[in-house]
């Protein structure tokens, strides 16, 4: 499998990440990280990474490792928890799949900030709707 052909065409082609400003950085089987550099537009009216943007980071890293198998995927229901916000500028999302089926992903995240302190987790499960080679075109 062309991993990086994958992580490019995401990263060209997403354009919700693109708009936000998350790039996936790594993609092999089974893992996927999503990075994003954080300025003014991702903090809230006090300053603080918005939980959007750590919920966000952490669902592109989660359909990262759900589609290294080849598969396409959609978010159907994630459980996650806060447990500090950050003043540093970048964010790292981890994911790693913790079970497969032929239908459902479940995969683990962790939001990092740039030192490696933990922000935040959570627990993604995604359904695969298909190849990837059926992704239709813009």
């Amino acid at each position: 499998m062309d991993f990086q052909a994958m992580i490019d065409a995401t990263n060209q082609k997403n354009s919700f990440m693109r708009h936000i400003g998350i790039t996936l950085t790594t993609m092999e089987r089974d893992h996927a990280v999503a990075e994003a550099p954080l300025s003014r537009i991702n903090r809230n009216l006090y300053g603080a990474v918005h939980g959007g943007m750590f919920l966000a980071m952490a669902d592109c890293a989660a359909g990262g490792a759900a589609r290294s198998n080849g598969m396409r995927y959609v978010t159907v229901n994630n459980s996650f928890s806060f447990f500090r916000n950050t003043k540093r500028d970048r964010l790292i999302a981890e994911g790693r799949v913790k079970s497969r089926g032929k239908t459902i992903c479940v995969v683990a995240v962790e939001v990092l900030d740039d030192t490696g302190k933990l922000l935040c987790e959570g627990t993604f499960t995604m359904f695969c709707v298909g190849r990837q080679d059926e992704i239709p075109a813009e």
